[in-house]
């Protein structure tokens, strides 16, 4: 399946057309030397929009709001300019700036085309090979306990050298039109060290053409697989240890890449801690108009972020945070470390724009409500939206054996992993883990607006907890009782998170205009 033709506008001097032509099946190649023609020719009800648009140069006689009118025709970070253009227009490179554009050194044409066409696609994509996947080392001699779809432990004196551990029984399927990102949640004693081995494979062949070997100085990057060739290939994985100790493997992602560009999507970013567990974010700087409204995805098998459109019809600055753990979703716990980092990437935001915590709003439905509430209540917003909340995690995985069976396993490997157990201690430990930070909170200048399900088969109990708790504080509390499960009519949830947005929009920033 080929991907969707771009379109690539490049403002400059001299054209590039001539390097483009073996890539007319994906480029849609359009070069100006005069923007003020480009703007002038133009239907202003309907402007031209481009996927990319390429600064080669600055052109002469251009005056910065024409610059402005052809640059709002793309989306944030879809703007790439040579490194030279920065001194030779600096009010030029403080509007780049505000629309992320990204800099690069354009002394090679063809690098930047090769850039264009494998990193620049639309969409995202991710997905896992999970535990099930794993393959022990027939060789292994040590012990072997699997934590659920955690992770696999292993603990044996792996030796001096590096030895073959563990392998995925599937290999990981790569397209010529796009270059691969892989990356294993792993955990190890400082004792024990680890190569994550990539053999490329060529497409219906046994030929490996290609292979690639972390060290511990780079274990904390993705591997990036570039590749040149234009026939499908296959990814074959492995783990090398060496030392003693435990070495517990987790699932292993593999991602379009987007290199030095961003993450998943243009733009988008990733936030790693020391156990090599991630969570990534995606701002938007909208019409730089109060509030920031900050979005959690809810649970996805798929990799990637969720509500972009949602997030940027409502005009607004925004930021899209997205959590690809176990099956599709960690619910935005895990260390302090990976915690700290969702609350940085937040005040980063409000103080990059100038905004204080009275012009934020926090939201999310089903999974992403406990994102909104349990990091709201660490900020405090102006506003805190969700529809299905989900607060008592401890109560969902005990109601994976009577009141759901079977049918959200993920509440399991979540108790596993968040207290270690599976007990009905367990289940009331991890249930504080929320309400340890939401009773702290100073809620009196927030507004909530609840939709929940009157028969919620996930957590029954979460919006009149929710509404107990706050029966002491000032906050104002919407609340929408909706018929049904956790998972009936998430069109009624849906529609009404929009209107609520949208009022509150209207009430307390006058809609931003």
């Amino acid at each position: 399946m080929h991907k969707e033709k771009m379109t690539v506008l490049q403002v400059g001097l001299v054209t590039w057309e001539d390097k483009i032509e073996p890539f007319n099946n994906i480029l849609n190649w359009v070069f100006s030397d005069n923007i003020e023609t480009i703007i002038q020719e133009d239907d202003l009800e309907s402007p031209k929009t481009f996927d990319v648009i390429l600064l080669t140069s600055d052109v002469d006689n251009i005056t910065l709001q024409d610059y402005q009118q052809l640059l709002n025709r793309t989306e944030p970070y879809a703007i790439i300019f040579d490194a030279k253009i920065e001194t030779s227009n600096p009010d030029l490179a403080t509007y780049l700036k505000s629309k992320y554009a990204q800099s690069i050194d354009m002394t090679n044409q063809d690098s930047v085309i090769y850039d264009l066409t494998k990193y620049f696609f639309k969409g995202q994509y991710g997905d896992k090979l999970k535990i099930s996947d794993l393959q022990v080392s027939p060789n292994f001699s040590g012990s072997v306990q699997y934590l659920g779809n955690i992770g696999l432990e292993l603990s044996a004196d792996f030796g001096q050298n590096f030895q073959p551990v563990v392998s995925w029984r599937y290999n990981i399927m790569g397209s010529a039109e796009f270059n691969q990102e892989i990356w294993l949640e792993y955990q190890a004693d400082s004792s024990i060290q680890t190569q994550l081995c990539v053999y490329l494979i060529q497409g219906g062949t046994s030929n490996i053409i290609n292979q690639w070997v972390t060290d511990e100085s780079s274990s904390r990057k993705p591997i990036v697989i570039e590749t040149h060739d234009d026939s499908e290939y296959y990814l074959a994985v492995s783990l090398k240890a060496k030392g003693q100790g435990e070495l517990t493997v987790g699932n292993i992602h593999s991602r379009r890449s987007r290199k030095d560009y961003g993450q998943l999507i243009l733009g988008g970013q990733r936030h790693v801690d020391e156990c090599n567990q991630e969570i990534f974010s995606y701002f938007h700087p909208g019409n730089m108009k109060p509030p920031l409204n900050v979005y959690f995805s809810g649970y996805r098998t798929a990799e990637g972020f969720e509500g972009f459109w949602m997030m940027k019809k409502l005009g607004h600055p925004f930021l899209l945070i997205s959590d690809p753990r176990l099956e599709g979703g960690s619910f935005y716990l895990g260390s302090k470390q990976l915690e700290d980092s969702i609350i940085n990437v937040i005040h980063e935001k409000l103080d990059e724009l100038g905004y204080t915590t009275n012009q934020l709003i926090m939201s999310g439905l089903s999974m992403g409500t406990f994102g909104a509430l349990y990091y709201g209540s660490q900020i405090q917003p102006r506003a805190i939206i969700v529809g299905k909340p989900l607060v008592n995690l401890g109560n969902i995985a005990r109601n994976e054996k009577i009141v759901r069976p079977g049918l959200f396993g993920t509440s399991l490997d979540l108790l596993l992993s968040m207290t270690g157990g599976t007990t009905q201690e367990h289940v009331n430990q991890l249930n504080q883990r929320f309400w340890h930070i939401f009773n702290q909170a100073d809620f009196d200048n927030t507004l909530f607006a609840i939709a929940y399900m009157k028969n919620d088969d996930y957590d029954q109990t979460a919006y009149t907890d929710i509404l107990d708790e706050l029966s002491t504080s000032r906050a104002v509390v919407i609340g929408k009782g909706i018929n049904g499960r956790h998972n009936d009519d998430s069109f009624a949830v849906n529609q009404w998170f929009i209107s609520q947005f949208q009022r509150i929009l209207t009430q307390f920033f006058d809609g931003g205009n």
